[in-house]
């Protein structure tokens, strides 16, 4: 299972329905990563971009069937999803990638 830091744009018509009946829409937003068999970490609004904040552990399907559904929606502009992996995960792929590096020709050299 990956992690994945997905964030939603909400649409202006989304915001007149939060403005007309508010509710918690991280409360909403776990449920589908429930049905879906995604898990959640943690849910946030950024007052910055007017958005929600996901992060979420799943896989790519999983994360791919949630786009489609809210998008579907109709309540959002546009989600950004971003694969995460741990710095020990990253220290792992470096000392990798490092002793495979030679092997590789760079088409600028």
């Amino acid at each position: 299972m990956a992690l994945y830091l997905v964030r939603s744009g909400y649409t202006s018509t989304a915001f007149q329905g939060m403005l007309a009946s508010p509710s918690d829409r991280g409360e909403a937003a776990k449920a589908l990563f429930k049905s879906l068999g995604l898990k959640t970490h943690d849910i946030f609004f950024s007052i910055s971009s007017g958005s929600i904040v996901c992060l979420v552990e799943g896989t790519a399907e999983q994360v791919t069937e949630a786009q489609m559904i809210t998008m579907a929606s109709g309540a959002f502009t546009e989600i950004n999803v971003e694969e995460l992996i741990s710095t020990k995960a990253m220290k792992t792929a470096m000392t990798n990638a490092a002793a495979k590096a030679a092997k590789y020709k760079a088409p600028n050299k």
